[in-house]
């Protein structure tokens, strides 16, 4: 059996993943080079306020695909 990539089958399955790949690319080398200086932001480093945001995004993006991808005909609490 050969793996494959499983790719979104709607606009919002798109969206998501292209937000979860800004999220991605906004963790990679040539960002965190930028922001990797030696200056205080809200009383800690560049680096770590920029890690917060990174794991704020993420939440984010979590909470905002539950919403989005949710099943059609589901309510809350009824399984």
């Amino acid at each position: 059996m050969l793996p494959s990539f499983v790719r979104p089958s709607s606009w919002r399955g798109w969206l998501l993943l292209g937000i979860f790949g800004v999220i991605v690319l906004a963790g990679v080398w040539p960002v965190i080079e930028w922001i990797n200086r030696a200056e205080l932001v809200l009383g800690v480093p560049a680096i770590v306020a920029w890690s917060y945001v990174i794991l704020l995004c993420c939440v984010l993006a979590m909470l905002l695909g539950n919403r989005l991808l949710r099943e059609k005909g589901e309510d809350d609490g009824e399984h």
